[in-house]
């Protein structure tokens, strides 16, 4: 299984087409820009360089956000990007271990109709490996372009 660690993340590859990132710091505000653009902001250019710039179609890269205590929208805004990203490349992004905290942002913002949600990261790759090769279609139009991350 390979690896890769960074500042904020830890990305693995526990299997073929199947990545793995785990948020490292509980409080990302750091590296969220509330007055740039999502791609702009250090947060996503560091999710882009470890995990989205060779993402293939039918891979599936898996967001554990179980470390993550702080939610500001920054960090959802960066995750509509995430999303559209994946979703232009007809890869599959799921995300797992939400707090109770979490599930309500996301409920507020309808984060369950646009991201697939499990409950821990086994499920999430045990999903990924099932229907490996299956994207979820969602049109990149549905990621909001030029919001602030």
């Amino acid at each position: 299984m390979a690896a890769f660690n960074s500042r904020n993340l830890l990305v693995e590859h526990p299997r073929d087409g199947v990545q793995v990132v785990r948020f490292l710091r509980a409080d990302l505000r750091a590296q969220l820009d509330d007055t740039a653009t999502a791609a702009a902001c250090p947060l996503y250019q560091e999710l882009f360089e470890q995990a989205l710039a060779d993402l293939r179609e039918g891979q599936t890269v898996i967001l554990n956000l179980g470390l993550v205590e702080q939610f500001p929208t920054t960090f959802y805004r960066c995750l509509l990007k995430v999303r559209e990203v994946v979703a232009a490349r007809r890869a599959r992004l799921l995300l797992c271990r939400l707090s109770p905290e979490q599930q309500e942002i996301f409920q507020l913002f309808k984060g369950f109709d646009l991201f697939h949600v499990t409950t821990t990261e086994g499920r999430a790759l045990h999903e990924a490996t099932a229907r490996k090769g299956v994207a979820r279609k969602v049109s990149p139009e549905n990621g909001r372009k030029g919001e602030s991350c």
